[in-house]
């Protein structure tokens, strides 16, 4: 894919079973598209925008050396070895090690949460194609 220049964290949530609280594990993927567009809406209101973000990971991106797993997959594996794309995580743009929580990465961090997965593998250019705000 072209213009594949950017790098991002996916964190991933997980259920951290002794605590009953979410846990954030971040993966760094190098070699993506990152799109952020305005968009907007009139209603009785008024006007409203937000931003709408596009991402597409190619197959041959650099996944830090784990492999993609489907969401339920991903939550009875090892978020070590794995990563996954689901609605309601995060993606950041850039690298970033630590683990936080949403609130914190959105103010930190040019940020969204993950609204919308397409798996465009089996195309011309395999990628998924990730939509968030």
């Amino acid at each position: 894919m072209e213009l594949c220049t950017e790098t991002i964290t996916v964190f991933n949530t997980r259920l951290d079973d002794e605590d009953g609280y979410d846990e954030y594990n971040p993966t760094v993927i190098r070699g993506v598209s990152w799109h952020c567009e305005i968009a907007s809406s009139v209603d009785s209101s008024g006007l409203k925008a937000a931003n709408k973000f596009t991402v597409r990971i190619p197959l041959d991106a650099d996944f830090s050396n784990k492999a993609y797993a489907d969401p339920i997959s991903y939550a009875g594996g090892d978020p070590d070895n794995l990563f996954t794309l689901k609605n309601g995580d995060i993606v950041v743009r850039g690298e970033v090690v630590e683990s936080m929580r949403p609130s914190e990465l959105q103010k930190r961090y040019e940020a969204f949460t993950i609204l919308g997965i397409s798996d465009n593998r089996r195309g011309h250019s395999p990628h998924w194609k990730v939509v968030g705000a």
